[in-house]
This record gives structure tokens, sequence and C-alpha cells, in this order.
């Protein structure tokens, strides 16, 4: 790239340092590897910092431990002591209310006996001949009032009075029916005994040889007795009972046995005591008289009371004694058994002491004082046995008090610990974080200046400002590691400040040098401009990065100081900052190794990149000699370098060859003194430098020989002109050996292909799979045809294209799919790996199948399917639309459907698949039948579309298929859009021109155009696909003019080949010019403001327009040159070759125009 300068000096900026500085700068590190004192004091302080920090943390979590082990211990024992002060409550409550119970039993029993008496002398009865009449009226209330179990009423009969009880008791025995009748219970047939009775041995035996004093027949009975067999049994003859009957005669009080089965006196009329629970009689004496208590006794009232009976309704409101208290009854006689009294139900649990024993320290001890009896043995001895209550809390009434409280308490002190932590932490990180900033800004300030300033520069600026302004801290908070680097960073940005207001001493002294012995490079990538108007920002910046990472990389290697890159040019010098007496010699090698590294990059990016990015090439130029390099301060100050030896390096640039590199002589005579004369070589010709003169140069030889041979012209398609001659060259033998009807490529295999096919191929394979993945994104992954579907598919596929041609299938209206937000959504979406290399396989394909054209070949495809993916990438991401529903809206729905895209991608690849390299008007001429076939309209388009769709029918790409569609639908509008992009591109029948012209004018100038109907979007995205393609198969009109020149003389190449070949009449030299300006006015520029008319192309429309009136205007200037240059050029290239049947001439002056420029 050619630099403006004056003859005597040339300056430039520098971007950035050696790897090696930047690196020093980024660590910290003084150029000669020791820390600087910045980073000795930020390690010291980061270290005192980090280890406050972890003991203010360390102090924290033990002072919070410890308060939240306290509050823990503080509320537990809280909730201990209301669980033991409740305990004593309710265990008094429980001794209390017993003692309640057994009165009420005795006061409900004295009732019933008052009744007894007074119902006997209000009939004026005498003892013991007496029955209560309605007994179980009376009897059944008091009985479930004390909850007993059975109650009796037994008269003492003396032993005169025997006889006449024994008679009353048969004649009176109808109270039992009468009982029976109160409680529902049919009457009995039996009949009572005749006498007193007792048992022995399991048998009943009458009391005639009993000699007793007194008899306690049983008499009336609640329940009444459904087994009569029990009345007149004598219940004194039980040991318990006559004792129980002493105590209560003597005592004149209620009297309680011990527990006893009392189905042993009661029998069966006795309800049998299912749950097992203890079980004992209370006895109350019935007096003669009413109301005096100490009357003759005549009987007794007996209520057989299971204990529950004292422990009900016990505690009943009392929410604290969920979960049972033990209540643990024990007698002096040995007896024990435990009740579980809960929420005021008393709970049996057995006839043993069932408390839980950590409970011990609680126990409740209480003498029940009115439970006790006294007895006589059969030895005369008195006995007392007592009843004592133990009473225990549960494991489940402790829960009643123990809670998650101090849990809570202690979480809410470790949560404010926690939150002073987090606080600490957070406050800390600011800091830190304000401290990482001010550290990062000042390392990347120093690694800034560093890439600006070597390191004796840096050195010199930090030295003249660092005196007086020095400012160190110590005192206080103040890091002294931060001010270092804040005061360095200052020091830079007063620097770069400068200007008159930087911070610059006027009379500071200018930093510079002068270095009496440098070489100097200018590289430059000769294309890059043609080349980057085909391609999107994008891939412009990843091949300029790419490339110039690589170089870096041999700078540092090889210790060459890089200067700056200005566009697609690459500065660099050696023998400065630092002085190198080899500072040819090293940069000759940097030279050619950058050199192989730019050939080596280019073919490799040609498949990311695509299409002439391996044409890209590297040229350079070297100098050397004198340089003053230093820093001239003021706005944007950078080190820079002065002196004609930069100005002449820039001439050895710009009129050096790509692919080679240029020296000067006096670089040459270096590189020779340094032992090294077989690494240059004069050039032939004289260079005539601008400001320099004439000039002999040099040509540094690389290291290997180059596998592309190098033109001496410095014109930039010197090589492509080469290839174009030998093509010519094989396309006429060709047509030759082939009848003139193309090469026919089988299906059998994958072709094997050169390397430069093979990149494109990789290219267009990626941009397919590309689009491929949006739509299996968008469908879905694992979204397969249905067997019923997929014979549907298959039957279509096989009926494609057999009921007519192509031409029939045009139509005009697409139907695209509506909105959907799937296809906006980015996925990780992998295909089959079989689908890729079903895919590649295909292209390969495809590729072989295009005939060696110089036109018409599969390297313009690839530029056609390049500029297709330009402009949907374009309408794809457009930045002023950001929301994807107005996307969709805006672009006629084809950014929503990645089929749409991938199909109009497909129709680029396979636009021109075996072009024979004649215009339809031939072709029709020289395959007649083909003619016929397609009825002599868009021949070559039809049998491109034909013989692609074939191809991708056969049996080997049937996932292929599957992926780009799933269902009949999909299949219909694939093929549709196939067709009608590829009908489009036969840009010359009349009858198909006019058809669209008038769609066009009826979408966006007539009555639809402004109608927002589906069916008039899908006609203006018919339309909008159209031209995409149309816009892509010109592309090269609308780009660089460097890019325009090319395929213009390729086109001119085939059409003149045809000529000489004897398969056209006319030669294209006649009206070659002129039908290319009617081109640009007729079509090119016409379809570059549709582009920009229909609005969905951004600002490619503009570029495209741009390009197309700029290449028109300088066809116009050189158009005739360039016609001219081409004839003689072919001529020279195809004369003498014994297929060549015509004869040349040029004619001077003026020429017709022809219609078009394949004509």
């Amino acid at each position: 790239m050619p630099y403006a300068g004056t003859e005597s000096e040339f300056s430039l900026p520098m971007a950035e340092e050696s790897d090696t500085d930047e690196r020093s700068s980024n660590t910290g590190h003084t150029p000669e590897g020791r820390p600087s004192m910045s980073a000795e004091i930020a390690a010291k302080e980061n270290t005192q910092v980090r280890y406050s920090r972890l003991l203010v943390m360390f102090v924290l979590a033990c002072s919070a431990l410890g308060v939240g082990y306290l509050t823990f211990s503080f509320v537990t024992q809280e909730e201990e002591d209301d669980f033991k002060t409740q305990f004593a409550n309710d265990a008094e409550e429980i001794s209390s209310v017993t003692e309640t119970n057994e009165g009420n039993v005795g006061t409900l029993l004295g009732i019933l006996s008052l009744i007894i008496s007074s119902w006997s002398s209000n009939a004026g009865t005498n003892f013991p001949n007496f029955t209560l009449p309605d007994f179980e009226q009376f009897a059944s209330g008091t009985r479930t009032l004390t909850k007993s179990a059975l109650l009796v009423y037994s008269p003492l009969v003396q032993h005169a009075d025997r006889p006449g009880w024994e008679a009353y008791s048969v004649e009176n025995q109808d109270w039992i029916d009468t009982s029976l009748a109160f409680s529902n219970k049919p009457n009995t047939t039996e009949q009572v005994s005749e006498y007193i009775y007792y048992r022995e041995f399991g048998q009943r035996q009458q009391l005639v040889e009993k000699n007793l004093s007194e008899y306690a027949p049983i008499w009336q009975m609640s329940p009444p007795p459904e087994d009569v067999s029990v009345i007149n049994y004598n219940l004194l003859n039980s040991p318990t009972y006559q004792r129980l009957v002493d105590f209560a005669n003597t005592e004149r009080k209620a009297a309680l046995s011990e527990v006893l089965d009392a189905r042993e006196l009661f029998g069966t009329s006795l309800p049998e005591n299912e749950s097992g629970e203890p079980q004992s009689i209370m006895m109350l004496a019935v007096n003669e008289e009413p109301y005096n208590p100490q009357s003759r006794i005549v009987g007794h009232l007996v209520a057989v009371l299971p204990w529950s009976a004292f422990f009900d309704d016990i505690l009943a409101d009392s929410q604290s004694s969920s979960g049972g208290i033990f209540a643990v009854v024990e007698d002096s006689c040995g007896t024990a058994f435990t009740y579980s009294i809960d929420n005021g139900n008393a709970t049996f649990l057995g006839m043993e002491d069932k408390h839980d024993r950590k409970y011990d320290y609680l126990k409740n001890d209480d003498q029940l004082s009115f439970l006790q009896y006294d007895t006589t043995t059969s030895e005369g001895v008195e006995e007392s046995c007592t009843y004592h209550m133990h009473v225990y809390p549960s494991a489940d009434y402790e829960n009643n008090f123990t809670s998650k409280t101090p849990v809570y308490f202690t979480v809410g002190v470790l949560a404010v610990f926690t939150w002073v932590a987090a606080v600490f932490s957070f406050y800390d990180c600011l800091v830190q974080r304000r401290q990482e900033k001010v550290n990062t800004f000042a390392t990347k300030s120093n690694a800034i200046v560093a890439s600006l300033f070597p390191a004796q520069v840096r050195e010199k600026l930090i030295n003249e400002q660092r005196e007086p302004k020095r400012r160190y801290k110590t005192n206080g908070n103040a890091s002294m590691a931060a001010q270092s680097l804040t005061n360095d960073n200052e020091l830079w940005n007063s620097q770069l400040e400068a200007g008159g207001h930087g911070g610059i001493d006027d009379d500071s002294p200018p930093i510079a040098d002068l270095f009496p012995s440098a070489t100097v490079a200018f590289m430059d990538i000769a294309g890059f401009t043609a080349w980057s108007s085909q391609r999107e920002p994008s891939q412009v910046f990843i091949l300029l990065e790419t490339i110039y990472r690589n170089f870096d990389k041999i700078a540092t290697k090889r210790k060459v100081f890089k200067v700056e890159t200005i566009g697609d040019c690459y500065v660099a010098v050696c023998g400065l900052p630092e002085p190198n007496d080899d500072h040819a010699v090293v940069m000759a090698r940097f030279a050619r190794d950058c050199l192989e590294k730019m050939n080596e990059m280019a073919r490799k990016l040609e498949a990311t990149l695509g299409p002439d990015t391996a044409n890209l090439a590297m040229r350079a130029g070297l100098h050397s000699g004198p340089v003053t390099a230093g820093v001239l301060r003021g706005d944007r100050a950078r080190f820079q370098l002065f002196g004609d030896t930069v100005n002449t390096a820039a001439r050895m640039e710009s009129t050096g060859t790509k692919r080679k590199i240029q020296i000067s002589q006096e670089t040459a005579e270096l590189i020779i003194a340094a032992n090294h004369p077989n690494w240059v070589k004069p050039r032939q010709d004289i260079v005539v430098a601008k400001g320099k003169g004439e000039m002999q140069t040099y040509w540094l030889l690389p290291q290997r020989e180059l596998t592309v041979s190098v033109a001496t012209s410095t014109e930039e398609g010197s090589d492509d002109t080469e290839d174009l001659n030998a093509m010519m060259w094989m396309k006429s033998n060709k047509n030759n050996d082939a009848g003139e009807t193309g090469d026919e490529t089988t299906k059998s295999s994958t072709p094997e292909l050169d390397d430069k096919v093979q990149r494109l191929v990789d290219y267009t394979s990626d941009i397919l799979l590309q689009i491929l993945k949006k739509i299996v994104a968008k469908r879905g992954p694992n979204a397969k045809a249905a067997p019923a579907m997929e014979r549907r598919i298959v039957a279509l596929e096989e009926s494609i294209g057999k009921a007519g041609i192509c031409l029939d299938e045009v139509e005009e209206i697409i139907e695209l799919p509506n909105f959907d937000q799937a296809a906006y959504q980015t996925k990780d979406i992998e295909v089959s790996q079989e689908v890729v290399k079903q895919l590649v396989s295909f292209v390969k394909m495809v590729a072989s199948m295009y005939q060696f054209n110089p036109f018409h070949n599969f390297e313009h495809a690839s530029h056609v399917t390049q500029s297709t993916s330009k402009l949907l990438s374009r309408i794809v991401a457009m930045k002023h639309i950001d929301e994807v529903q107005k996307l969709h809206d805006h672009t006629y729905g084809i950014t929503s459907d990645p089929l749409t895209q991938f199909a109009v991608v497909f129709s680029s690849l396979i636009h021109d698949v075996d072009h024979r390299g004649v215009p339809n008007f031939l072709l029709v001429k020289e395959e007649p039948a083909l003619g016929s076939m397609y009825r002599r309209q868009a021949v070559a388009e039809q049998n491109s579309v034909d013989v692609a769709w074939n191809l991708l029918m056969d049996p080997s790409f049937t996932e292929l298929r599957r992926t780009i569609y799933t269902n009949v639908s999909e299949l219909r509008r694939f093929r549709v859009l196939v067709v009608n992009c590829l009908m489009a591109t036969d840009i010359f029948d009349k009858e198909l021109a006019a058809l669209r012209k008038a769609r066009w004018e009826n979408a966006f100038f007539g009555e639809h155009k402004d109608d927002d109907s589906q069916i008039s979007i899908n006609r203006k995205a018919t339309i909008v696909i159209e031209h995409i393609i149309q816009a892509s198969d010109v592309a090269h009109t609308m780009q660089h003019w460097h890019v325009y020149s090319k395929w213009n003389e390729r086109l001119y190449a085939e059409m003149f080949t045809a000529y000489c070949t004897g398969r056209s009449n006319k030669d294209p030299t006649q009206g070659w010019y002129e039908g290319e300006l009617w081109f640009f006015d007729n079509y090119v520029i016409p379809l570059a403001h549709k582009l920009k008319e229909c609005g969905v192309f951004g600002v490619s429309s503009d570029e495209y327009l741009n390009y197309a009136l700029a290449n028109r205007s300088e066809w116009e200037k050189k158009g005739k040159v360039i016609v001219a240059s081409n004839f003689e050029r072919f001529k020279k290239a195809l004369d003498n070759r014994p297929q060549i049947t015509k004869t040349f001439s040029m004619i001077d002056g003026d020429l017709a125009p022809l219609p078009n420029k394949h004509e």
C-alpha cells in the first residue's frame, strides 16, 4: 500500500510494542525481568491486607459461634423451666382431681343409698325383705355417672331371717323383668336361686350346713342380669368382700378394695374387662334410717369401678398435657399399674410401672389417703394396704414445651453476624474492586503506553515527570501499591494529554533520538481492497486479525519492533529502539517468515472467508538507513518514525510485486556483507519511485521456492490472467474432444478436486450447513417424518419433474410460513455427521459437474453463493429493527424461514451446473433436442435445475433430504423456491423478464403497494427472493472495480473462446464496450435501485448502487482500452492452435452496441 509523504521525511504513529514489552508492563516487571517497585509494594500490601481480612473474618466467626451458643443455651433453659413449672402444676391438679373424683363416686353411691333407705321407710317395709321399685332407672344413672362397670345392692340377712329372705327373693324376682324391659332386653325365663348359696370347686352349694350369723346375698343389679343364677350368691363368702364390709361398717364411709378380678364375685353378670385395665370394688353401707348414718346398717351398695374413672376428664382443657402424663399407682401390697392422662382421656398402659425413666428427677409423689382400707388377716393380724400415686411427664408432653425457638434465635443471631460479615465482605469487595480497578486501569495504562512507546522512551517520560510529581503517602489507610500505580498512571496521562494544557513543561527537552542504522519494512496485502468489497465487515477483520496476529508472533520471535498497522499495511523496524548490528538480516528473516505465513493463512482462510481469499498475497518492501524516532508530544502522542529511510521503504513496497519482497540496494549490501549473497537477486528492470527517481532494487529470495509462479507485472490480476489463459486452452480442447456437448458427470463416486476447488467446496458447504442447523433448530432436533408422511414424500419426490418442465412450475406467489419465534432463538444444534458428510459430498459432486468454462464455472458459483449469503445476512441481522416480529414483517417473512434462506443459497450453488459455455440461443442450435425438451426457453437454467435435482434425489443423499424437509409442504416449498430462483437468472428471456417487471410494479408501486394481506406479503417476498439471486448472479458488477474487471474479462474470454472454436459466429469484441454500458444502464443500475426500493437490504443496497455507478463510470473511461487489450492477449493465447477456425481482426472506430453482453 503506497504511503503519502514528503521527499525528506515520513512519519507515522506507533501502535504497539512487541509482546515482550507488553508482558513486562502487564506483569509489573522491568525489562530486565526483576519486579518493579510498584509490584514489590503491591505484593507486600496485598499480603498484609489478605491476612487482616482473614483475621477479621476469624474473629467474626468465633464471635458468632460463641454468641450463638449462649443464645441457644439461654432460650433452651427458658423452655426447660417452663416445662418443669407447668408439669408441677399439672401433677398437682391430677392429685387433686383424682381425690375429687373418688369423692364424687362416694357421693353418688350415698345418694342411691339414701333413696333405698327413704323408699323403705316410706313404704313401711322392713329390711332385708325390700326391693327398690324401678331400680334400673335409679341405678343406671348412678352407674353412668360413676363410670361403674356394675352396681349391686346386697342386703344384710341375719341367720334368723334367712328362710324368710329366700322365700321373699323367689316371690319378688319380677324386678328382673322390669329392669330388662327398661334396658330394652328380653325377659328371662329362668328362676333365681331358692336359697342363699356359695361356690365350692366351681359348684353352687347351699349354705344350710353353714352356721353363719349373717349373709350378703346379691339382690338387685345394674345392668340387670341375663343369667339370674347370680342372685342370692353370698358375697361374704369372699374374704375381700368381708374386709370391705368390716371397714365400711366401722368407718361408716366408702371403702375401696385392692385391684381384683370382680368376675369371681359377680360371674358373667359383670361385663368382660376387654381392656384388661385394673378394677376395684367400692362399697358404701345402706342405713336403715335415712339421714341417720349411725342407724343400723341393713345392706351395701357395691360398685365395680375401673381405675380410669378416677383419671378421666383430668386436664381436659389443658393444651400443655397433650402428649400424655404418666400416672403410676402403687399400693403397699405390691401391685402397680400405669395410666397415661392426655387431654382428659385416661389410657391404661399396663400392670407395671411404664413411665420413662429419664424423667425420674421430676417424680411427683402423692399418697392417696382415701384409697385405703384396714384388713384383718385370718390370723387376726391387722394390716393397712395404702395407695401411692407417682406422676411423671412423657417425652411427648415435654415436646409441647420444646420448640425451634432456640434454633430460630440462634439462627437470628448468626444471621446478624453473617449480615455483618456480608456487609463487611461486600464493603471489602467494593474496596477491593475499586482497588483492582485502579490497579487494572493503571496496569492497562502502562500496557497501552508500553504498546505506544519503547521501554527506553517510557523510562525517559517517567524520569522527566516523576521527581516533581512524586506523591507517595505513607500515612493513614492509603495503599502504597495503589498510589505507586496511580502516580505512574498520572504520569502517563500527563504525557498523553500533552498539548498546551497537558502538563508538559514548555521548556522540557523533546524526547527524540537518531538511530543511525535501522531497517524499515512495509508489508501490504495485494488484492485486499477488491477482496474486502465482497465481504462483511466481520470477515474483513477476521482476515486482518488472523494474519497480523501471526505477524506479531513472528515479530516477537525475531525481536522485530512492530510500528503500526495502517489499513492493510503492516509496518515494522529493526535496529531501534534497541540498536542491532544485524538489523538487515533480522528484518529479512522476518519478512520471509511473514511471506510464507501469509501464503499459508490465505489458503486456510479460503474455506472460511470464501472465494479469492487464497489469491491474496503479501507485497513487501525493505530499506535500511538512519531513522529519527521519538515522541511528538501533543494530542494522542505516540512514538513515531521520521526520515527518508521510512519514505524509501514505503516506495519499495508500492513498486514491488505480490508474493515478493523488494529491497533497496542499501539493504541488499548489508545482507551481502553479512555473508548472505545468495539471499538477494537484482531486479531486471529499473524501478522509478516517486520522489526518488530511478532505483536499482533487489528481490529477497525466499527460503524455499514458492509454488506460485510470479509475473513481473505489478497488476493485481497477473496470476488470474495465467489461470484464465490455461482455462481457455483447456476449454477449447474439451469442446473438441467432447463433441462440443460438454462433459457428463456420473454420481457413482465422489470426485477428486484440486486444492482450490476443495477450499471453495468447504466454504460453500459451511454456508449451507449453518443454515441447515437453523432449519433443524426451528423444527426441533428430533422431528422426523411419520411412516405415512414418509411414503407421501417419496411419492412426491418421484413425481417431481415428470409431468412437465421446470418453467411450468414457476409460481407468481410463493407462500411462506407465518411468523415463528423459534426461528430467532439461538440454539446450539448439531446435525448428524452423516448429514454433514452427505452435504459435503453433494457440493463436491456439484462442483465436479461444472464445466471448465472461464466464467460459468464453480468458482463463479461460489462467488454468487457468497454474495447471496451476504445479502441474506444483511436482512437477517438488520440493526435498526430490535423486535423479531417487526423484522419478520419488514423482510416479508424471509428472516423467519431458514428453509427459504437455504433454498436461495442452494440455488446460487447450482444455478450454472452443467453450463455449456454459450448463451441459450447458441445452446438451442448446438443441442436441438435439449432446446426442444425445454421449449427453447431458459434452456441452460432448466437443465441446471434438472441435473442438480436429480443428483439431490440420489439415494446416497436421503439423510440430507430428510434434514432439509420433513413433510410434503416443505418439499413443495423448497422445490418451487429453487425453480423460481433459477428461472430468475435467465435475465435475457424477454417474456420472463416482462412478467417479473410487472410483478415488481404491481407489488411495490401498484395497487398492492400498501396491502398488508398475507397474499401481498408473499408476493413481495417472492419478488425479493428472485432479486436476491439476480443481484448475486451479477454481483461482480456491483463490487470493487478489480472484481468487476476480473469477471468481465472471464466472460469475454468465454465468449471469445466460443467464437474462436466455431461455436459462435460473432466476435464478442465487436460491441463489447457498448454492450457493457447498455448492461449497466438497463439492468445492473436499475436492479441496484430495486434493492434499495424494496427496503430490506439495509446498507447493502447503497453499497451495491455506489459500486455499480462507480464501475460504470470507470468502464466508460477505460473500457475501450481494456477490450483492445483483452483481444490482443487472448488472440495470442489461442493463436496457432489447430482447433481455432476463426481469423481475428480488430475493428477500429465505434462499434455497434449489442443487445446484451452475452451475444
